[in-house]
């Protein structure tokens, strides 16, 4: 994804958008945040548009396109995980006990 490498090369810079004569500066963080979050939105449209097209061969080219967005989705997500932007910590045995828990009640 030629984006997420040329963000990846750049660290730290941020780069300024204006409209109306106005700056608004955009760290690399927040750049790759808006990148994700575009993705995931526009993959959930296209599993709608696959999930509704009336063709197989335009469900197979809506299915190759949503794991296209999956890929990249999963690019931006660990180049934020690199740079430190997207810290996810893992769940305790503990905490995984207790969803499974919550979650096993709930399908009963």
């Amino acid at each position: 994804m030629k984006v997420v490498a040329q963000m990846g090369q750049q660290s730290g810079q941020t780069t300024k958008t204006g409209t109306a004569g106005q700056d608004m500066s955009l760290s690399d963080r927040d750049l790759l945040q808006l990148a994700l979050n575009e993705t995931k939105h526009t993959a959930v449209a296209v599993n709608t548009y696959a999930l509704e097209a009336s063709g197989d061969a335009l469900r197979r080219d809506y299915l190759t396109i949503l794991g296209d967005l999956h890929s990249q989705e999963k690019q931006i997500f660990d180049l934020m995980q690199q740079k430190g932007y997207y810290d996810v910590k893992n769940a305790s045995p503990q905490e995984i006990s207790q969803a499974r828990s919550k979650f096993s009640n709930q399908a009963q």
